[in-house]
């Protein structure tokens, strides 16, 4: 067995592992997609103004854009089940 598959292993054998692993990608993408952002499309400065015009409605813009968005809303719901998950396992814990 190599290393990739051991590691694939310990991480679907635990829940733990696979939420980091999870938050971990969905953070680095959505960092990196704000920073392509920020630096193509809407760059600091009085010229990144006028580079804005021109940069605002291209598609590579509109994608890196409402890609950053989703994935923060996607951030939230893992969180949101997280939290669920962790409430259901402590109230089936409780009640035995």
């Amino acid at each position: 067995m190599t290393k990739i598959e051991s590691l694939k292993k310990i991480i679907k054998s635990s829940p733990i592992m696979m939420l980091v692993v999870i938050t971990s990608s969905t953070v680095v993408l959505h960092w990196s997609l704000v920073q392509l952002y920020a630096t193509y499309c809407a760059p600091w400065g009085i010229f990144g103004a006028f580079q804005t015009f021109l940069t605002l409605g291209s598609p590579m813009c509109q994608f890196a854009n409402t890609v950053q968005y989703e994935l923060g809303k996607h951030y939230i719901t893992i969180w949101i089940g997280a939290a669920a998950a962790c409430f259901t396992w402590l109230v089936g814990n409780f009640k035995s």
